[in-house]
Order: structure tokens, then C-alpha cells, then sequence
């Protein structure tokens, strides 16, 4: 099981975030890219089994200026059913919380992805209840990879 996880960061906690979640994965025997977005190359999502993007929220609800590049890429993808899932942090004072994490959900769904996981989103900093819906998000990965 090969897994595409990309993140972007800020503050730091989306890094937090995709470092657990690719030592969860990793702890269930499968097979962990952890790349910063915007390192990233979407044209490349077709060699791994599963994609899980990992985004905050910029500003008044949009896509990280570091993450735009991968985001725009996607429309030109058929992504031919490749399982994903999204999850991100962002903070409930803002108006649009979350908002990217929705965007990617979207472009990614549009793309022909398959969506496997409920998108996740985090008000600012992880605490345990997060961490478990990010191991929920992870389990539901796996297990659509094992069928």
C-alpha cells in the first residue's frame, strides 16, 4: 500500500498533523510519502495507491499560495478512482473555516478520485479527540486499500 501524503504548513500544526498520521500509517505496515505540497508534483498521484492532502485554510477561506500549483495541477488529472481523503487545521474564528480542506475535497472528487474518508477539519491546534478522528481518517484509507 503506497500513500501519497502532502501537506502544507503554516504555524506548523498541519506538519504535526501529517507527521502522526504517516507514523500511524506507517505503523500499520504501509507505505508513507510525506511531502510538502509544494514539492509535490500531482502528475506523479498515479503511481501510489492513495492520496491524503493535508491543507490549512489561507486568509479568507483560500487555498494556501504554497499548495496553488498542486491544487491547479489536479484539474488536469483523471485521477482514475485513486482513493483519498482530505483533513486540515484552521480556526473557527474565521468566517470560512476550513475552506480549502473543502476545495481540495471538490477538485479532488471532480478529478475522478475516490473520495473514502470523511474530510477533516481541525480548529487550530490538535488535541486528542482530533487525533483520533486523524487515525479514523487513516483507518478508513487502509481499509479501502485492502479490499
Amino acid at each position: 500500500m503506497k500513500i501519497l501524503l502532502t501537506y502544507t504548513s503554516m504555524t506548523g500544526r498541519n506538519k504535526k498533523i501529517a507527521e502522526y498520521l504517516a507514523n500511524y500509517l506507517e505503523s500499520k505496515k504501509a507505505e508513507v510519502t510525506l511531502q510538502e505540497m509544494v514539492d509535490a508534483d500531482a502528475f506523479e498521484i498515479l503511481n501510489y495507491d492513495a492520496l491524503i492532502v493535508d491543507t490549512y485554510t489561507y486568509h479568507d477561506g483560500e487555498v494556501p499560495d504554497e499548495a496553488q500549483d498542486f491544487y491547479d495541477d489536479l484539474k488536469d488529472i483523471d485521477l482514475e478512482k485513486t482513493k483519498f481523503a482530505v483533513l486540515g487545521s484552521s480556526s473557527k474564528e474565521h468566517l470560512h473555516f476550513g475552506r480549502a480542506v473543502d476545495y481540495f475535497t471538490m477538485m479532488l472528487n471532480s478529478s475522478n478520485g475516490e473520495q473514502v474518508a470523511d474530510s477533516v477539519k481541525i480548529n487550530q491546534d490538535p488535541d486528542e479527540d482530533d487525533f483520533k478522528r486523524v487515525r479514523t481518517l487513516g483507518d478508513y484509507v487502509l481499509k479501502s486499500l485492502n479490499k
